[in-house]
């Protein structure tokens, strides 16, 4: 047994540098390996790229080909409503909207849609149906609920705007100057009504109505026709003086 023993270590004495070489051999090539399954890993994912990228021109091409079909207003409506929300592409976001279309890089200032001069390249500032002065009409009823924050304890309420006077001024046809009467009915027992003026402006979809007489209570609204059409209203109700927020009224025409 003791024999053995001896043979066995002499064996391994003799191929202890051949295992040490097979052992770095097999070390480098499990490197190499492992380099070129990164390698392969890295150009699956190039390709993977190539080919997202590409899916996204041809969305991004079926995308624009629709939108130049769409109902003119309705985008333009849609394109002012995520301007205000979420703000746009455009220097001074304030003032200045997108023009739309293939061209949404291009912005104007508001003062200049529906002015008479076309300054889009694709002309969507001047379209007629979103310059029609037919989106505030003398008549007009807008009826609604009033939601409290701050300003005056109030528990939620009927609200309604009448549009009594309606003018567009050739020289500066951007907006259509309004007058009208807001009536909150507070509750069963209690109403509140004031005169209000205000401008309509057709750039953002906007209406904005504040107190002839201001007084303390008084609250001017700030409003925008939010579901890409004329028929819906969110509205900001700020106070008159500070302009300060106190609440939010939600209106639809009737």
């Amino acid at each position: 047994m003791l024999f053995r023993t001896k043979i066995n270590m002499y064996r391994l004495a003799m191929l202890g540098p051949y295992l040490v070489m097979a052992m770095v051999v097999f070390r480098s090539q499990a490197d190499d390996l492992w380099f070129h399954s990164d390698e392969m890993e890295i150009e699956m994912q190039r390709l993977r790229l190539v080919q997202l990228t590409q899916e996204l021109e041809q969305m991004k091409d079926r995308f624009y080909s629709l939108r130049d079909t769409a109902d003119p207003l309705y985008e333009f409506s849609l394109q002012a409503r995520i301007s205000v929300k979420e703000g746009n592409e455009c220097k001074y976001p304030d003032r200045q909207v997108q023009c739309g279309g293939r061209k949404t890089g291009q912005c104007v200032n508001d003062l200049f849609v529906c002015d008479g001069i076309v300054d889009c390249v694709n002309g969507r500032d001047e379209d007629p149906n979103i310059c029609s002065g037919d989106n505030i009409r003398v008549g007009d009823t807008f009826v609604g609920l009033s939601f409290w924050r701050t300003c005056l304890l109030r528990n939620s309420h009927r609200t309604m705007v009448l549009i009594t006077g309606s003018s567009r001024d050739r020289f500066f046809a951007s907006r259509v100057w309004v007058s009208g009467v807001l009536l909150h009915q507070i509750d069963e027992h209690r109403e509140e009504s004031y005169n209000v003026t205000g401008y309509f402006n057709f750039a953002r979809r906007q209406i904005v109505l504040v107190p002839v007489r201001k007084s303390g209570d008084d609250l001017a609204i700030d409003c925008e026709f939010n579901r890409g059409d004329d028929i819906h209203l969110g509205c900001k109700i700020v106070h008159s003086g500070t302009f300060n927020q106190c609440g939010s009224l939600v209106m639809v025409r009737l």
